[in-house]
């Protein structure tokens, strides 16, 4: 298992596909929340200002049309610029649309790590590896959208290779 992911180590890898279903999900339930609040928001003041229903309802359309379209359209882009690698002293982190963020782990910093795994991750069978390393800023970060499998694997690669600095 440690020489595959060795193997492995020089490339990219992408988030699982299934993170864009998931990420869908979470942005739909999200959005679900506030549609509703503002149309109960909408009807009462459509019950008090008779002459502003039209508006109110073109409005709450607009906004629910709003939602719904970022709820399928942002996640496969946000999907395509997550990708990470990890040699035998880094692990890299890539990802952002409009701000590319690249993030290096030394993996000798590693002090370790967790799988989170919430009930939308569990129904797509994917999980989220947590890494935690010496230091305050930035000192958790996160790989969202992995196989929970591969998480795992992941998981027991990092700690077996990283984290000899005694802090």
């Amino acid at each position: 298992m440690t020489e595959n992911l060795e193997q492995q180590t020089e490339e990219f890898h992408l988030l699982d596909p299934r993170t864009i279903k998931l990420w869908r999900m979470n942005y739909l339930i999200g959005f679900g929340i506030v549609i509703l609040a503002t149309l109960a928001a909408v009807i009462s003041i459509g019950y008090a200002a008779a002459e502003a229903r039209i508006w109110l309802a073109i409005g709450w359309m607009a906004l629910t049309a709003i939602c719904l379209w970022f709820s399928f359209w942002f996640p496969p882009r946000y999907y395509r610029s997550w990708r990470w690698r990890i040699d035998a002293k880094v692990l890299e982190l890539r990802h952002g649309r409009l701000i590319e963020r690249t993030r290096l782990i030394p993996l000798a910093r590693l002090q370790h790590v967790d799988l989170e795994r919430g009930p939308l991750e569990r129904l797509f069978g994917l999980a989220s590896l947590v890494i935690h390393t010496a230091g305050t800023h930035a000192a958790s970060t996160t790989i969202p959208g992995l196989d929970a499998e591969t998480a795992a694997r992941l998981r027991d690669h990092l700690v077996e290779i990283g984290g000899d600095d005694a802090v």
